[in-house]
């Protein structure tokens, strides 16, 4: 982890500044270390290079790093709770979370991917092609199927992600590749661990049909428009329900227990104009997708 990811990051659980703590590094960045809220005490796991930060409901399982840590801990006052049982939405996300770590090898190799990127990735890349000297956020980052085009035409990019497998993957397809530098952040997207105001573009790409409910994704807009500057842009793309995708389940899982939902135009556009202005959209893109360009309220 580079220092310069702190001047993006901030708590999840209540927004608060964040100091780190090195326990080890490598080529002048954090390998291992934590990430302190010094006013209310909370940490947040750093390993090999990837902080780690969800808010308490989300929390995963900290015991194999507090145990190889534990004296590191104490010395700087990190009390280790076990993670909390997840219930309701937070169970979904939960599982979902699960299912991508497991299906991150298998993603990398769907043929259907590979070629819906040939309609889909220049559409993404020309959306996001404005405000050229400002950060850009990839919210759901995945493996990496896009974070290399962003990284072409951003100064840096921040790429957050719910699985740690996909982030792994994705840091390692794109090491010393990319154009730009790339910081990536393992949490959830409808807690996003981010300051106000630090990006003149959102990429959310594909993400969004899995959010388990409209609260939650109501919540995500929420932070996407918290995070840009005045007038920066989101893209948003998702499942749609319309002409030939109606032979399909409008809602439902997929395999894992991976929630989707598919969005009819109004559907789509009544959420993202609580938080945003729909400057253009995109109702039919490669078939099974529907795509929103929009900007902050």
């Amino acid at each position: 982890m580079q220092d310069r990811l702190l001047n993006f990051l901030s708590d999840p659980n209540d927004g608060g500044s964040l100091e780190l703590h090195a326990f080890s590094s490598h080529l002048g960045q954090t390998r291992d270390g934590v990430l302190v809220n010094p006013s209310s005490g909370r940490w947040y796991v750093v390993q090999d290079g990837i902080p780690t930060l969800f808010a308490d409901g989300l929390r995963p399982d900290d015991s194999e790093f507090v145990a190889r840590y534990e004296n590191k801990l104490r010395e700087i006052g990190c009390e280790f709770k076990p993670a909390p049982p997840k219930d309701g939405d937070f169970a979904r996300i939960e599982s979902e979370r699960r299912a991508r770590d497991e299906q991150a090898q298998d993603y990398d190799a769907m043929w259907s991917l590979k070629a819906l990127s040939l309609f889909e990735n220049p559409v993404y890349k020309k959306a996001m092609s404005v405000d050229l000297d400002s950060p850009l956020l990839e919210a759901g980052c995945g493996t990496g199927r896009l974070t290399a085009i962003f990284a072409e035409i951003a100064p840096e990019v921040v790429a957050v992600d719910m699985s740690r497998e996909s982030i792994v993957r994705n840091r390692a397809r794109h090491f010393a590749r990319t154009h730009h530098p790339v910081h990536y952040i393992h949490a959830d997207l409808t807690h996003m661990p981010l300051q106000s105001k630090k990006f003149g573009r959102c990429a959310h790409a594909g993400v969004y049909e899995h959010i388990p409910s409209r609260e939650l994704r109501l919540q995500f807009l929420e932070h996407a428009q918290r995070v840009l500057t005045d007038d920066g842009t989101l893209m948003l793309s998702a499942y749609r329900y319309g002409g030939l995708t109606k032979i399909w389940e409008k809602q439902g899982e997929h395999e894992g227990g991976i929630p989707f939902f598919r969005f009819t135009e109004d559907e789509l556009k009544a959420e993202v104009e609580e938080y945003f202005r729909i400057e253009d959209f995109r109702e039919n893109l490669a078939i099974y997708m529907s795509m929103v360009v929009a900007k902050p309220l």
